[in-house]
């Protein structure tokens, strides 16, 4: 019995020390996780964002678009004989100056071509030229009397009548400042000439035929003699009326004729526009003297020659001249950048012969169509280079250009990142207030890259923008 007891006390001993132990485990779970609870974790420390600022500045802001080019020369124009031949003459080296209108070189058959060309400016090529205009109005003359007989004199001068008030009717017609009162006028005039013309034509058939185309025949039955009319046919009638239209463009070509060769050469240094033969002939001279000789067609700089006196050439060039002054500069943009170019915008250039010197030039003209250089579309620029640059400058140098896009000097500038598009084109910025509060405010934006935005309202120097939100690490 007593064994029993003592068994008991320690299986009693042993469990009050276990339940000990475990509620004193127990307490410092609940303090560790009491503790825990307490303290912010890792991850919401995290999650509360860093809110990032920036002050509004004063600045420039220059907006660009980078491409590289060539120099070439405003005009450039390879120069060859019209015609084969041996040359004869050549007047100037590589490197030479010439001016417009100067004799570069000739053929064998020039002196020839010179002398026609010559003869028509003497007293006797006047004196035939002025004959041909002679002889041009009696053409003229003639083929008006034939018309004339042919329709009758008071048909002919009311067709013309008519014709003169019609087009004076038109001329009223196209003019914004006629009044309804001069319209009606010139259209009553019209139809007066009408009537008259009808009467006229009236008479023709009536009258003027039987007068004047009269016919007559013997009868086979009777023996008597017949007599009738037989008025001209209307193909008579029209090839009448081509002829004097012919004599008179005969008779304007013989007199543009007779005042080129009164002129003098000079008059004919440029294609003539031919009217008829006499033109035409004077433009032959032209052309065979033209095909035997080069002229310098501007002034400009002797680039290339490739022929030399006693040569036979054929109309292959053998001379090129260009222009060396008012230099041009032909350069490729990225296709992405074809909304920072223009006619008008300044360029900048640097050489690559002048590596520290930066010439400015202006863009004249952008090509209406995308190229392709080594594969890749590019926009086509072409800029003046100034006149008065420092140093020289050579047809065929290498340059890289930067265009002036956009410029805003001692302007508002904030980060792109401050921009908040609240409907496309506007916007609107957070401006962070002295308590730290954040407000929304509208601002009008100028120019802008990639990095900053010129500000041109709602906003002033020293404001802080919010630019917005960081995650800390």
């Amino acid at each position: 019995m007593e064994k029993s007891k003592r068994s008991l006390s320690l299986r009693n001993f042993r469990f009050t020390r276990k339940t000990t132990i475990a509620a004193v485990a127990i307490l410092l779970f609940v303090v560790a996780a009491g503790a825990f609870l307490m303290s912010p974790s890792a991850d919401d420390a995290a999650a509360e964002p860093a809110l990032q600022t920036s002050k509004v500045r004063v600045g420039d802001l220059v907006i660009t678009a980078n491409g590289a080019g060539t120099v070439i020369p405003a005009a450039q124009v390879d120069l060859g004989f019209r015609s084969g031949g041996m040359l004869i003459e050549l007047n100037v080296s590589v490197g030479d100056a010439v001016v417009a209108g100067q004799s570069l070189a000739r053929l064998d058959g020039n002196i020839q071509a010179e002398a026609d060309f010559q003869a028509l400016f003497t007293p006797a090529g006047v004196a035939q030229a002025d004959g041909e205009v002679a002889r041009a109005e009696i053409a003229l003359n003639d083929a008006k009397v034939y018309l004339i007989y042919l329709i009758s004199p008071e048909v002919y001068y009311n067709e013309i009548r008519l014709a003169e008030m019609q087009s004076a009717l038109d001329a009223v017609n196209a003019d914004p400042a006629a009044t309804e009162d001069a319209k009606a006028v010139a259209q009553k005039n019209v139809q007066y000439a009408q009537l008259n013309l009808r009467a006229a034509q009236s008479t023709y058939v009536d009258e003027y035929c039987p007068l004047y185309f009269p016919y007559s025949w013997i009868d086979e039955i009777s023996g008597e003699e017949m007599t009738g009319v037989l008025p001209p046919t209307e193909a008579a009638i029209t090839l009448a009326r081509a002829d004097l239209e012919s004599a008179r463009v005969a008779l304007a070509d013989a007199q543009a004729a007779l005042e080129i060769v009164k002129a003098g050469p000079e008059a004919l240094t440029a294609p003539l526009a031919a009217l008829g033969p006499q033109t035409a002939k004077l433009e032959q001279a032209r052309l065979a003297l033209e095909s035997t000789r080069l002229i310098a067609p501007f002034d400009g700089t002797v680039m290339s020659l490739n022929a030399v006196i006693g040569q036979t050439v054929g109309t292959a060039p053998i001379m090129s001249v260009a222009t060396t002054q008012n230099l041009l500069v032909r350069f490729y943009l990225d296709e992405s950048d074809v909304d920072k170019v223009a006619a008008g915008k300044r360029v900048l250039f640097i050489f690559d012969a002048y590596p520290d010197l930066t010439v400015e030039g202006k863009v004249i003209r952008v090509e209406p169509a995308l190229q392709t250089v080594d594969g890749t579309p590019v926009v086509v620029v072409w800029a003046e280079l100034p006149s008065d640059a420092a140093v020289v400058i050579l047809s065929g140098m290498t340059v890289d250009a930067e265009v002036i896009a956009g410029e805003a000097h001692n302007a508002l500038i904030v980060p792109v990142q401050a921009l908040r598009e609240i409907t496309p084109g506007s916007y609107a910025v957070f401006v962070v207030e002295a308590d730290g509060q954040l407000k929304l405010t509208p601002v009008t934006v100028g120019l802008r890259d990639y990095a900053n935005a010129e500000i041109l309202s709602g906003l002033k120097a020293g404001d802080v923008v919010s630019t917005g939100t960081v995650e800390t690490k």
